[in-house]
C-alpha cells in the first residue's frame, strides 16, 4: 500500500478510518494515530449528511463500486480536489469500504492550462485572415472560422452541413480540394497544393494545406485544412518576371545595337580612315623617292613621317579588329581559331579548340556575335585569374541546340563567393540568356574551371528583331 501514489482509506461502517497508508498521511498532514481518532466524514464534509452516506455506502459496495470526485479538507484546511474509487472490502466478516483517493490539483492544473491554450488558439482562429476547416472522416466540414464563412458567404450553421463528397463538381477547384483531403487521408501526412478559382469575377490563388488530426490513441480522427491567400503574391512574382524579361529584352537589344555600331564604327575606321592613311602613306612614298639626294634633313623628315603613318596604320588595324574581327565574318569556327592563335601569340597559355568542319556550324549575326564573346571573354578571365598552362575548347554541335564549353585546368575559385562586381562572369550569363540558352559556371579551388554555353540553333528572337 505505501508504494502506491494515490491515498488509501479503510473506512467501516461508522465512517471511522481503520487504515491509512503513507500517501494519505503526506497528503491530509495527519499522521496515523491521529487518523485513528477521525472520521472520514472530518475529510469528505459531503459525507457528514446521512443520506449522502447512506448512498454512498450502497453504491460503494457494488461489485463494481463507485468512482466519484470530490473535495477533502486537510489538516490546515485546505480543501484538495481529489477523485474517489470506493468498493466493498470484507475483513474480520465486517463489511468495509477502501478508498482509493488520488490527488488532482496537477490535473486540473493541465486542464486549466490546456483551455486557455485552446481558448487563446480559439482567439487565434476566429480572427485569422487564413481561412481554417476541419473535417471529419467522412469529409463533412464540422468546423469553419469566420474567414471561411466571409469568403464562401455562407453562415457557420450552412458551412457545418456541408459534405465535401456530395458537392465536388467534376474539373473544378474542388475535385483538386478533394483529391489533396484523400491524399491526406490515405497518406494520413500533410500534404499542400495551390487553388485557382474565381470569386467575385476576379482570379484567386488560394494556398491549401492539409494536416491529419489524431485522438490520444494516435488514431486520425480528422482533417484540419489551412488556405491562405497568395493571389498577391502570385501577382508581384508574374510582374517581377515580366520585369526581368522586359530587362533582359532591353538588354539584349541594346547588346545587339552596340554590336552593330562596333561592326559599322569598325568598317568606318577599316575603310575611310585606313584608306585615308594609305594614301597619305603612299604621298609620303613618292616624295621620298623625289626629294633632292643633298637634302638629308628632309629626307629624314619623311622617313620620320612615314614610320608614323605605319604605326598610326597598325593602330587603326587593332582598333578595327578590337571593335569586331573581321573574321567573324567567315563564321564561328575560323573565328574561334583565329581567337585561338591570338590568344596564344599575346602570351597566353597553351590553348586548343576541338570543333567541328566549319560549315557545321551556321549561325545568324546575333548568334554567332553572342556566343564569340562568350569564349572571348572566357579566356580573357583565364588569362588573367586562372593561371592554368591548358584551356581547351570544345564546339558540340547537337540536332537542335549548340553546346560551346571552355575549359581550364586552373586554380579555380568558388563559384558562390564571387565578388558582386565581377561582371565579366555576370554578362556570359546574360549572353547565354540572349541566346535563350543558358551559361553555367563550374569550378573549385584547384579543381579548374568549366563554362558551359548552350543555346538553340534557331533562335527567334534574332529574326523578330531584326525584322524591327
Amino acid at each position: 500500500m505505501n508504494r502506491i501514489h494515490d491515498a488509501i482509506y479503510l473506512v467501516d461502517s461508522q465512517l471511522r478510518i481503520k487504515y491509512v497508508n503513507d500517501k494519505a498521511c503526506q497528503l491530509m498532514g495527519y499522521s496515523r494515530k491521529e487518523f485513528s481518532q477521525l472520521q472520514f466524514s472530518t475529510l469528505d464534509r459531503e459525507l457528514r449528511d446521512i443520506d449522502v452516506v447512506a448512498l454512498w455506502w450502497k453504491l460503494s459496495v457494488r461489485p463494481e463500486g463507485i468512482t466519484f470526485t470530490s473535495h477533502h479538507t486537510c489538516r490546515d484546511d485546505e480543501l484538495i480536489p481529489v477523485e474517489v474509487s470506493s468498493s466493498s472490502y470484507i475483513t474480520e466478516g465486517e463489511p468495509h469500504i477502501l478508498c482509493v483517493v488520488h490527488d488532482v490539483r496537477e490535473l486540473r492544473r493541465k486542464e486549466h492550462q490546456q483551455r486557455l491554450r485552446e481558448k487563446q488558439m480559439n482567439t487565434v482562429v476566429e480572427n485569422s485572415p487564413d481561412l481554417i476547416s476541419r473535417f471529419d472522416l467522412n469529409m463533412r466540414c464540422v468546423y469553419a472560422n469566420p474567414a471561411v464563412q466571409s469568403w464562401f458567404g455562407r453562415s457557420e450553421r450552412e458551412l457545418q452541413q456541408w459534405q465535401l463528397t456530395e458537392s465536388v463538381p467534376l474539373g473544378d477547384v474542388g475535385l483538386n480540394f478533394f483529391k489533396l483531403m484523400s491524399k491526406t487521408l490515405v497518406d494520413e501526412q500533410g500534404a499542400e497544393s495551390e487553388l485557382t478559382l474565381e470569386r467575385h469575377g476576379k482570379k484567386r490563388v488560394l494556398h491549401v494545406r492539409c494536416v491529419p488530426e489524431y485522438n490520444l490513441q494516435g488514431k486520425i480522427v480528422s482533417v484540419l485544412a489551412v488556405g491562405r491567400d497568395i493571389t498577391r503574391v502570385r501577382q508581384t512574382e508574374d510582374e517581377l518576371r515580366a520585369a526581368h524579361q522586359q530587362l533582359r529584352e532591353l538588354t539584349r537589344n541594346q547588346e545587339m545595337a552596340r554590336e552593330v555600331e562596333r561592326k559599322q564604327l569598325a568598317r568606318d575606321i577599316h575603310d575611310e580612315l585606313g584608306q585615308h592613311l594609305t594614301s597619305l602613306r603612299t604621298g609620303l612614298s613618292l616624295l621620298s623617292m623625289r626629294a633632292d639626294e643633298g637634302s638629308t634633313v628632309v629626307q629624314t623628315q619623311l622617313e620620320g613621317l612615314m614610320n608614323l603613318v605605319d604605326s598610326t596604320i597598325q593602330v587603326v588595324r587593332d582598333v578595327s579588329t578590337r571593335l569586331r574581327p573581321n573574321v567573324l565574318n567567315l563564321g564561328l569556327i575560323p573565328a574561334l581559331e583565329w581567337l585561338r592563335d591570338q590568344f596564344m601569340k599575346n602570351g597566353g597559355c597553351r590553348c586548343i579548340l576541338i570543333a567541328p568542319d566549319e560549315h557545321t556550324v551556321q549561325l545568324d549575326e546575333a548568334s554567332l556575335t553572342a556566343a564569340f564573346r562568350v569564349v572571348q571573354e572566357s579566356l580573357t578571365n583565364a588569362a588573367r585569374h586562372a593561371s592554368a598552362s591548358n584551356i581547351y575548347i570544345f564546339v558540340k554541335p547537337q540536332p537542335d541546340a549548340l553546346v560551346i564549353e571552355v575549359v581550364d585546368n586552373g586554380k579555380g575559385f568558388q563559384v558562390n563567393r564571387v565578388q558582386k562586381n565581377a561582371f565579366g562572369l555576370q554578362g556570359i550569363q546574360e549572353r547565354g540568356r540572349m541566346l535563350n540558352g543558358d551559361a553555367t559556371i563550374t569550378s573549385a579551388p584547384g579543381k579548374g574551371t568549366r563554362i558551359k554555353l548552350t543555346f538553340p540553333l534557331s533562335a527567334p528572337h534574332n529574326s523578330q528583331t531584326e525584322k524591327r
